[in-house]
């Protein structure tokens, strides 16, 4: 948030908004089109979507599942290193094997531990973020001018921003539209997710850019202004902020195993196992670097796999149109 929007200042608030619409159409797109083939992984909805393109995407899909993995473990060493003194390599290992136990029991074990967590995490970040707002105030304020953004113009953070969020989740959305039974489900599950996504990051983005220049200080910056405002805010946002990871680098590891391995499989088990093993390595190269060089970097690798996306709704509209005439 701070390195795509937050450094635009006020004109983040448009990449927001441009975010927020990608995430219902493309989210919705993709669930639609797992639901069709019912998926149990990115390969199947991706055959779907993306015909000869198949495999430079799921090329890019799985490599880049594994960069965002080992992002979240660098994320949990850093935050409890900076919040409790806890050394970096034990917290990320902590995560690390949380992870790799919840994505060994599978695709159910996956999406239980999402939706557990899920509600809290946005309750949460809304009660931190509102907080923040309180005690400082709200204002809309700019960065210094030496600082740039991770992504120069908001129109591009924002497409950015929707391209990568959707190149990491796309195997659990295939997966959960594979295990839906209508359309009209696949449909109000993009729209309440979007709402929830949406709200959370206009309330993170305004205690951000309400805290300038205060939070360019630090790695995990709503960790430091939590603290500054209640003596329980800092380990409330670390929970918070640990939640997040622990979501996403699930979804992460398990989108990478069961393209590698079926799901359930001897072969998926140790996949799982090594590639969390791996990512401690990968993660050991720190959570800002990683956030600043592979998430721009998969945003702008993604913007193809969104064109592709694109091109099977209006393909599929397009269908449905010329059975509806053809009646």
């Amino acid at each position: 948030m701070l390195q795509f929007f937050g450094l635009l200042g006020p004109r983040g608030l448009a990449g927001i908004a441009v975010a927020a619409l990608g995430f219902a159409f493309f989210g919705d797109v993709i669930m639609e089109a797992g639901r069709e083939v019912r998926a149990t992984s990115h390969l199947p909805m991706l055959r779907q979507v993306a015909g000869r393109l198949t495999p430079l995407l799921d090329a890019v899909i799985t490599f880049f599942l594994f960069g965002a993995l080992s992002a979240m473990i660098a994320g949990a060493g850093s935050v409890l290193s900076q919040e409790f003194g806890i050394p970096w390599v034990a917290g990320a290992g902590m995560l690390a094997l949380a992870t790799v136990v919840t994505v060994l029991f599978g695709l159910r074990g996956v999406i239980a531990a999402i939706s557990a967590v899920a509600p809290f995490l946005i309750a949460s970040v809304l009660v931190v973020s509102l907080g923040i707002l309180y005690v400082r105030g709200l204002s809309l304020g700019s960065p210094p001018a030496a600082l740039t953004p991770a992504v120069p113009s908001w129109p591009l953070a924002g497409v950015t921003y929707i391209s990568y969020n959707i190149v990491m989740s796309a195997p659990v959305l295939a997966a959960l539209g594979g295990s839906l039974q209508s359309r009209r489900e696949s449909g109000w599950s993009a729209l309440a997710g979007t709402a929830g996504l949406t709200l959370s990051l206009l309330l993170v983005y305004l205690a951000l850019v309400t805290s300038f220049p205060d939070v360019l200080r630090f790695e995990v910056p709503l960790a430091y202004l939590a603290s500054s405002i209640h003596k329980l805010g800092g380990p409330l946002y670390t929970a918070v902020f640990l939640a997040e990871v622990y979501t996403t680098a699930v979804a992460n590891l398990y989108g990478f195993a069961a393209r590698l391995a079926r799901p359930g499989s001897g072969g998926f088990r140790t996949t799982a196992a090594v590639a969390g093993a791996l990512s401690m390595w990968a993660a050991s190269a720190g959570f800002a670097k990683l956030v600043r060089v592979l998430y721009p970097a998969v945003g702008w690798a993604g913007l193809a796999f969104l064109l592709t996306l694109l091109a099977h709704f209006l393909r599929r509209t397009l269908t449905y149109r010329r059975r509806k005439q053809g009646r």
